[in-house]
């Protein structure tokens, strides 16, 4: 059987063709475009392959959606007519009604709560050209999620919401439940971080003796299209919560360090309830290799030199940010619906909350007590592996593969 994989957000597709390849010994190839931001490339993970791919991972300019969307090019249908199986996120998913083998959507975000309704967006949108280019690529995307053979998603509100917008059959929803999968051999805590991070961040950092790391795009639009879609994160919560954590604990020595990159969106908004709260001297813009953030490789340094990783408050759900956080030994808050958890996992470590008060005590409880962190980082790993290593990650993608697309995976 022949796998392709198309749409390599934070390199989940990545990692998955290479637990699909050494575990279940199945030919998958890995399609990326050229022009794909550095984090959704496989060297932002592991930098030795920089120039250096091997033969299953296809870099490219011809990898375009774009190209199909424009000028009707059929150069990327055609190669992954090659295949029996394909994987697409993003917008990948414009393809599927294209694709004579069987076509996978698996859902990444905003490719199925953002991108098919681009009129919820208009803000994004800097010419009238430019909106009605997003109101034809949100035809083809919702088409596209439609012909899908099976949507790979979680139960959480905004998917859940958005497939029944979009009107998708709930038949092809699959039931099994497939966590973003990482290799824990290369997301892990690094030995003597500050070390090994560049001269401007070290020095950044160094005067602060508690740093909470917070990676997450900044984006606090509370407007309708944005809560519902994910996009909210309520980044305003975690600035409250710290003002409030240094003066109750009257702590002078603890900063946010946060990327400063041209994903968040609200960085100036963020800027001014900081300023406003008086803690400007208490956070850090870190300064990244490029616009688009540090490599994974890179940001590993930060979550390791840390004492605590923080996500979102947003809509209850979580993605990359809480595992890598967790599988580096850190206390990571971020608010979940813990309803869906439960559906998903029989326990977790993550310190939910949304009240600023509960998150400025839960600061000063693993940032003030260093054992009590070393303590809950040592559980955060364990659920990490237990659920979201390639080793056991694989086996809850093989138990559900079988039992809900048995007639796809006929050879597992």
């Amino acid at each position: 059987m022949k796998v392709a994989l198309y749409g390599n957000t934070c390199n989940n597709f990545y990692t998955l063709a290479k637990a699909m390849r050494s575990v279940l010994r199945l030919d998958v190839h890995l399609y990326i475009n050229s022009t794909a931001d550095f984090q959704n490339l496989p060297e932002s993970d592991d930098p030795e392959l920089k120039d250096n791919y091997p033969d299953w991972i296809h870099l490219s300019p011809k990898w375009n959606i774009r190209d199909f969307v424009t000028r009707y090019s059929k150069c990327f249908i055609d190669e992954l007519n090659n295949y029996d199986v394909v994987f697409l996120s993003q917008m990948g998913v414009i393809l599927s009604p294209y694709i004579k083998g069987t076509s996978i959507f698996y859902v990444t975000g905003g490719d199925l709560t953002q991108i098919p309704f681009p009129s919820k967006f208009p803000k994004i949108f800097k010419t009238v050209k430019d909106r009605v280019i997003g109101e034809y690529i949100g035809v083809l995307q919702r088409r596209g999620i439609r012909k899908a053979k099976k949507i790979l998603t979680q139960p959480f509100f905004p998917f859940v919401r958005a497939l029944k917008e979009i009107g998708v059959d709930q038949r092809r929803v699959s039931k099994g439940y497939f966590p973003i999968l990482m290799d824990l051999n290369v997301i892990k805590a690094t030995r003597d971080p500050l070390s090994s991070i560049d001269q401007v961040n070290r020095t950044l950092l160094t005067p602060f003796r508690h740093i909470i790391f917070h990676p997450s795009r900044l984006n606090m639009d509370k407007s309708a299209g944005s809560i519902n879609s994910g996009q909210w994160k309520g980044n305003d919560t975690l600035f409250h919560a710290f003002a409030l954590f240094l003066k109750k604990y009257n702590v002078t020595d603890a900063c946010i360090a946060m990327p400063e990159r041209k994903h968040s969106v609200d960085i100036g908004k963020a800027k001014e309830i900081i300023a406003d709260l008086g803690i400007t001297n208490n956070v850090v813009w870190l300064q990244p290799p490029t616009p688009d953030g540090f490599p994974r490789s890179q940001l590993m340094n930060f979550y390791s030199l840390a004492d605590v990783v923080v996500d979102e408050f947003g809509i209850g759900w979580f993605g990359s940010v809480v595992v890598e956080g967790l599988a580096c030994r850190k206390p990571t808050i971020c608010y979940v619906d813990e309803d869906v958890m439960r559906e998903l996992y029989p326990w977790h470590p993550i310190l939910s909350s949304k009240n600023p008060e509960e998150i400025a005590d839960i600061m000063a409880k693993f940032l003030l007590d260093k054992e009590a962190a070393a303590a809950q980082g040592e559980i955060s790993r364990q659920w990490a592996e237990e659920f979201h290593s390639i080793e056991n990650g694989t086996k809850i993608y093989i138990r559900n593969l079988k039992n809900d697309l048995s007639d796809i995976f006929n050879l597992i």
